[in-house]
């Protein structure tokens, strides 16, 4: 089995070295490493080129003319790829040295799936560790693995509402990015590759700790709750509730292209109330008091508990940043 790395980089020297040494150090070295550099103005390309001198490993890097975002980026990666296995790659965590050659035996042992993900644990932005890893942050326990790996419309719904795979601790099957590819949606690429392949094919689980994942105020998306609440409920994030809504709904419509039938209708209803549920917290009145009789309403209706984080979404969306 071979493997292909893709690097997504955008001004990322501050944590960039950390992030090559440990790909130089794994016990199964990748075919190639390909790096979509997206138009950056700090040291990020220094880096890269002194790295590709000595690296273990061919690197490939590919500069942007304009900036390109997160999931195009990658995208214009997964389609270069040649390795049997493809993996996705940040440019601020830190790989544990089995990474590679862990995911790669678990898709050999589950040929059916078209993707594995392990378990992060997590660090700030100066490498100490924080609490948890990012399947208990997920909410991930044994019983909500196993959906995942069943190749289901339940897994679909397990991944709409917990979101725990990130595009760091992902492995693609190459002949899978036939079935995410063209993505549906300009960005959290991560997430669309789950939600079609865990009601495709399954995903494969591995609950070890292969990635220290880094979580700093520079994180594109994330968890990011080392950040302050009104941060976390910006305007700006707000307006991306629709991105998720139009990203879930487009995930619903290409699996049910590929595997009809799929997500069945019980499941499919859950994932419609959680599509309306995004667009209502996507759209909600820029007038305090009337926002406030919104959010009262989706909380009646259960929206909240059932795919946020309840009380604390709530409260979120009816005292935001920059009122």
């Amino acid at each position: 089995m071979t493997a292909s790395v893709c690097l997504c980089t955008f001004n990322g020297g501050r944590y960039l070295k950390d992030l090559l040494f440990s790909l130089a150090a794994q016990t199964f070295l990748p075919t190639e490493l390909i790096v979509g550099d997206d138009g950056s103005s700090d040291d990020t390309s220094e880096i890269l080129r002194d790295f590709a001198v000595g690296a273990p490993f061919p690197v490939e890097i590919l500069p942007s003319e304009r900036r390109l975002g997160p999931a195009a980026n990658l995208e214009r990666l997964l389609v270069r790829a040649t390795g049997n296995v493809v993996f996705p790659c940040d440019q601020d965590d830190i790989w544990d040295s089995a990474k590679i050659e862990v995911l790669a035996r678990t898709l050999d042992r589950f040929p059916d799936s078209g993707a594995a993900i392990c378990n992060s644990s997590l660090i700030d932005g100066e490498g100490r560790p924080l609490e948890g890893s990012l399947f208990e942050r997920a909410g991930l326990d044994t019983a909500a693995r196993e959906v995942l790996a069943s190749g289901s419309s339940a897994a679909m719904v397990e991944i709409a509402r917990r979101n725990p795979v990130a595009s760091h601790a992902l492995a693609i099957r190459r002949s899978a990015l036939a079935l995410v590819l063209p993505f549906g949606s300009d960005w959290q690429a991560d997430w669309w590759i789950a939600l079609v392949l865990s009601a495709v094919t399954g995903i494969a689980i591995v609950a070890d700790c292969l990635v220290e994942y880094r979580l700093h105020d520079l994180n594109t998306v994330g968890l990011r709750e080392t950040l302050p609440l009104a941060e976390r409920v910006s305007h700006e994030r707000v307006r991306r509730f629709l991105s998720r809504a139009d990203l879930l709904d487009a995930a619903v419509a290409r699996v049910g292209s590929l595997r009809p039938g799929v997500p069945n209708p019980d499941d499919n209803e859950i994932l419609e109330a959680q599509i309306a549920h995004l667009r209502t917290r996507g759209s909600l009145p820029p007038e305090r008091a009337r926002r406030a009789a919104t959010v009262l309403r989706e909380a009646r209706r259960g929206g909240y508990r059932r795919f946020s984080n309840g009380w604390r979404s709530a409260l979120g969306d009816v005292v935001r940043a920059g009122d």
